[in-house]
């Protein structure tokens, strides 16, 4: 399990790249009671399963090597000086399944201007490149999803490594200069129709 949370972790930090700084209305972070995740910024709500656990601050900071810190009071300031940060996971431990919530500064990676369809591309190459990863994307933004109040451009890929094979779906959104990520990555027992269900 901890090689998977390794794998999603990666998979969701390799677009950060080098660019220009600047800020739009800064991402604030959702809000956990109970089953419920709410996240005001994207405008959505989830609810999972009471099977399903979210994981702490103290797991996700972990897992992206950062200070606690900077997902309690300083999440605004974190989110402006690091090019991605995590704001939400929550797992299935049983099956794998997990879905996470982070964003992309775009001014601190690639430009708060690019097209979704280059983000794309430049996604599929850096995942491509990965050693030990073979990434089979078999939908590349062609498909639009409603998630809460907003609609975001999906990809699908059948990603495999340390002997897993799981599939991906990164769910995309791009305003105030940030990239909304939401990424769900079922191992097996869950469909993305249902998770998307989750949602609303």
């Amino acid at each position: 399990m901890k090689k998977l949370l390794a794998l999603i972790v990666l998979l969701a930090t390799l677009v950060a790249l080098v660019g220009c700084f600047g800020y739009g209305e800064v991402p604030t972070r959702g809000v956990i009671k109970g089953n419920v995740y709410t996240n005001e910024y994207a405008a959505f709500t989830f609810t999972k399963p009471s099977t399903w656990r979210y994981y702490s601050d103290e797991e996700i900071a972990a897992a992206m090597d950062i200070a606690v810190e900077n997902l309690g009071d300083k999440y605004e300031e974190a989110i402006k000086n690091n090019p991605n940060i995590y704001d939400m996971m929550v797992a299935h431990d049983a099956t794998g399944t997990n879905i996470s919530v982070s964003y992309e500064n775009l001014r601190r990676t690639l430009s708060a201007d690019i097209s979704m369809n280059k983000y794309i591309s430049i996604m599929k190459r850096q995942l491509s490149e990965v050693e030990g990863v073979t990434v089979t994307f078999t939908s590349d933004g062609d498909e639009k999803v409603k998630l809460g109040e907003n609609e975001y451009t999906k990809c699908t890929c059948l990603t495999k490594m340390y002997g897993y094979s799981m599939t991906q779906v990164f769910y995309l959104r791009k305003a105030d200069g940030y990239m909304t990520i939401i990424i769900v990555t079922t191992a097996g027992g869950h469909t993305t129709a249902e998770i998307e269900a989750m949602f609303s």
